[in-house]
């Protein structure tokens, strides 16, 4: 990222004047150094334009003015002042704002991630409460890595220390005992047997309501029973596979008639849809985030930045949409009637209750990383 830019500009139209803009990271704030345009040579002004920019030292002859520009202005030009090069200066605001408030973001986020990591330095047992603050606290950290808030190679540092975490957290989490796991497997077993005795029943003449019901009969009957986390999504896919089953021997008897989608009307809409939306939901999705009470203020700064940002965007790409939005609406039209489905649905997913203790990984993922920790 460019640090200096130099600009022309004039005062009251009557001065012309040089802008020199400086950013101090580390000190978050603008230096512009106001220079009258005949108190420096023509080498000193292409000076500070190519060798000055990219980190050269310069001093600033006497008469130069120091201003320090509020960055959260709309405009780090001085009321007084005006420049033809507007553009470029609303650039590089832009740029500094988002460069200034991530680290400032950052420094939050490690203030919070060595809380963390105090609390787990002082474990003897498994901590719940631990767990979810340190979850709550990763998933903050990938949604502003998805945003582009937080640079890889930081989120590979969060993330390295918070694998710690889980770690420690996981040595003090006991496995599921041996004893639970053959319960669970039974139990398991027993109502798999129960629908396979149902789907033996199914014949032409067969009652199939009947046998639907049958169905949702073991399924209450299963509610409340504790399964470990693979069993569950087994005793799942049961339920889903004897009503399929039960479905699909009924369409196969019964000749049911069953519309197929218009898979290439589906496909052209989807693209359309894709590039028509693409920015107005960015848009509402940050605007979103902004109104919700609870949102920090330097998050709240940033996200006023990207909103500018994506607003500028759309307002220049909003003449290319409307081709796009007349093409849509027609196909839309062309399609006539909303798509509907003749497959009878199924029963609603069981609710068992798992107690598989959490594996508490931090997995690998770019760009949707998550800690692979599975539910309480």
């Amino acid at each position: 990222m460019q640090n200096r830019f130099v600009v022309n500009g004039n005062i009251k139209d009557v001065q012309d004047v040089i802008l020199a803009y400086e950013l101090l990271e580390a000190e978050f704030k603008i230096n512009l150094y106001v220079t009258e345009r005949k108190l420096l040579t023509a080498e000193q002004i292409e000076f500070l334009q190519k060798e000055w920019i990219t980190g050269a030292p310069f001093t600033f002859p006497e008469g130069m003015q120091l201003i320090n520009p509020d960055i959260n202005e709309d405009s780090i030009v001085p009321a007084d002042i005006k420049s033809d090069k507007t553009g470029e200066i609303r650039h590089f605001q832009n740029e500094w704002a988002v460069q200034l408030l991530t680290n400032k973001l950052w420094e939050v986020y490690i203030q919070r991630l060595d809380e963390l990591k105090a609390k787990a330095d002082g474990l003897t047992t498994y901590s719940k409460d631990l767990f979810e603050d340190t979850k709550s606290f990763w998933e903050q950290v990938l949604e502003n890595k998805k945003e582009r808030n937080i640079t890889q190679s930081r989120l590979d540092k969060i993330k390295e220390d918070v694998n710690v975490i889980f770690d420690k957290l996981k040595t003090f989490r006991k496995t599921e005992s041996e004893e639970f796991e053959k319960i669970s497997k039974a139990a398991l077993e027993d109502v798999v047997g129960k629908l396979d005795a149902v789907k033996k029943k199914v014949t032409e003449k067969a009652n199939f309501k009947d046998l639907a019901d049958e169905i949702k009969k073991v399924q209450q009957s299963v509610r409340q029973l504790r399964l470990t986390k693979s069993h569950d999504t087994a005793l799942r896919k049961a339920f889903d596979d004897a009503f399929h089953y039960l479905n699909e021997t009924r369409k196969s008897y019964f000749s049911t008639k069953n519309e197929s989608r218009v898979a290439g009307l589906k496909e052209v809409i989807g693209k359309m849809e894709a590039g028509l939306e693409r920015d107005k939901k960015d848009l509402e999705y940050f605007t979103n985030k902004a109104e919700k009470p609870k949102i920090g203020s330097l998050e709240l700064q940033l996200l006023k930045v990207r909103l500018r940002q994506i607003t500028e965007t759309i307002q220049s790409k909003e003449e290319k949409l409307k081709d796009i939005y007349k093409t849509m609406e027609s196909l839309l039209r062309q399609s006539g009637t909303k798509e509907h489905s003749t497959t009878e649905t199924s029963e609603q997913p069981v609710e068992v209750k798992e107690t598989a203790a959490p594996a508490l990984e931090v997995t690998k993922a770019p760009e949707a990383e998550q800690p692979s920790a599975e539910k309480e």
